[in-house]
C-alpha cells in the first residue's frame, strides 16, 4: 500500500497554517534524518511506502499535538473543510447535498491511497462507510477519513450530525464501519 504525495501535502499545509513555516521546516528536517525519504520534494503524485507514512504521522501528531490521537479526527474535519470550501470539491456539492457526499467518498479514498478501498451502503436511517482491506491498518486511516465524512456533513449544512462506531482498527478490528446518522 502507498499513499499520495497529496495526503502529505495536504498535513504540510495544516502545520504550517496552524504552527507557521519554521515549525514545519523544523519537523520535518528533524524527521528526515531518520526516513531520508521526506527530505526530498514529495508532490502530490509521489508515491510514499505506508509504513513510512503512518510513521511520518505518528512523529507529526506527537510533535505537534502531544500525541493525541484524537488529531487525526481534526485533520479530516480540516480536510473536509478546505475541499469543500476552497478546494476540488468547492462546486460539486451544495448545501444539503449530504448523502450524496456520502456517496462520493470513496472517490476520496482512491484519490488518497493505493490499496484498500472505502464502501458506502445507503439505508433509510443512516448511511454506512466501510474501510476494507487495508494491508496496514492504523487509527489515521480511520480518523482521517471518518473525521473528513463527518466535517463534509457539517460543511453541507446537517443538523445534528451523529455517527456510530460499528467496528474500527481503534477497537481491534480489521476493518471500520461507522453509521452516520444526519436530518
Amino acid at each position: 500500500m502507498e499513499v499520495k504525495g497529496v495526503a502529505f501535502l495536504a498535513r504540510q499545509m495544516m502545520v504550517v497554517q496552524e504552527h507557521g513555516e519554521p515549525a514545519w521546516r523544523t519537523f520535518i528536517s528533524q524527521f528526515s534524518e531518520k526516513d531520508p525519504r521526506f527530505a526530498q520534494t514529495v508532490m502530490p503524485v509521489t508515491r510514499l511506502p505506508v509504513d513510512s507514512f503512518v510513521r511520518f504521522n505518528e512523529a507529526l501528531v506527537q510533535h505537534f499535538y502531544g500525541g493525541d490521537p484524537r488529531a487525526w479526527w481534526q485533520f479530516g474535519i480540516k480536510s473536509a473543510e478546505y475541499a469543500l470550501s476552497r478546494g476540488q470539491l468547492k462546486t460539486m456539492f451544495a448545501t444539503g447535498d449530504l448523502r450524496r457526499f456520502l456517496l462520493f467518498t470513496p472517490g476520496i479514498w482512491k484519490s488518497y491511497f493505493t490499496a484498500g478501498e472505502l464502501l458506502v451502503r445507503p439505508e433509510p436511517e443512516y448511511t454506512e462507510l466501510r474501510i476494507a482491506g487495508v494491508p496496514r491498518p492504523h487509527l489515521y486511516f480511520e480518523l482521517s477519513v471518518m473525521g473528513f465524512a463527518s466535517g463534509g456533513l457539517q460543511m453541507l449544512g446537517a443538523s445534528n450530525p451523529r455517527h456510530e462506531v460499528i467496528k474500527g482498527f481503534s477497537r481491534g478490528h480489521p476493518e471500520v464501519i461507522y453509521r452516520f446518522y444526519v436530518s
